[in-house]
This record gives C-alpha cells, sequence and structure tokens, in this order.
C-alpha cells in the first residue's frame, strides 16, 4: 500500500543548507525529500529554489499564522488567486504575508493572513 504524502510546508534553499540538514530541522528522511521534489542529485542544491516538505495529512497540526491584517479560513474549492480577488490584495502580497504555505496544496480549514 502506497503512503500518500502532502506538502506541510516550503521551504527556501540557503547557503550551506543539505538535504540532511533540512531532513533532520523537518524531521523527514532524505529519500521523501527527494521524492517529493524529484531530485536527483542531493549535491546540487540551488540557493533560493523553494522545496516541499512532505509529510501526511493526519499528522499535521493546524497553525494560526501571525498576521497583522485578516485571518480568512480556506474552504473547499478556493484558490489563492480566488482569495486575492474576492479580498481586492495582489496574489504576491498574501504569498508575502504566508511565506510558509504551498499555493498549489491549500486545504480546507487552514488559515492564511490576508495583509492590509
Amino acid at each position: 500500500m502506497k503512503r500518500k504524502s502532502y506538502c506541510v510546508a516550503v521551504y527556501t534553499i540557503k547557503p550551506g543548507d543539505t538535504l540532511y540538514s533540512i531532513c533532520k530541522k523537518y524531521n523527514v528522511s532524505v529519500c521523501d525529500l527527494m521524492m517529493a521534489n524529484k531530485i536527483r542529485n542531493p549535491y546540487n542544491l540551488k540557493i533560493g529554489t523553494k522545496i516541499c516538505i512532505p509529510g501526511e495529512l493526519e499528522t499535521m497540526e493546524p497553525t494560526e499564522p501571525a498576521c497583522s491584517g485578516t485571518l480568512y479560513t480556506v474552504e473547499k474549492g478556493d484558490t489563492l488567486y480566488m482569495i486575492a480577488k474576492m479580498h481586492r490584495v495582489s496574489l504576491n502580497a498574501i504569498m508575502d504575508a504566508n511565506p510558509d504555505i504551498d499555493p498549489y496544496n491549500l486545504r480546507v480549514g487552514m488559515k492564511l493572513c490576508i495583509p492590509r
């Protein structure tokens, strides 16, 4: 039986990062991280690249972002573009206010910070 995993966080590669150090920080295996991001050469990480931190949906704990604007709860069918349009803010503004979200993997019930 194949285990279904989801992108529970997005991490931006920084100078000095290794797959091992990222895996240790997020408590995931190197193999799972490589498979989730289709990494073929673990020694060729590019600084600034955003990678998916895999995890199982059942083990994720919802967190509320620190927000100086409005907190929005994702509903079924929502997309980041639609949320931005509904609140009359740019898509980039929402992504900047929520740097750890995966814009392609919004989950119902997830809280997003909508900037003013």
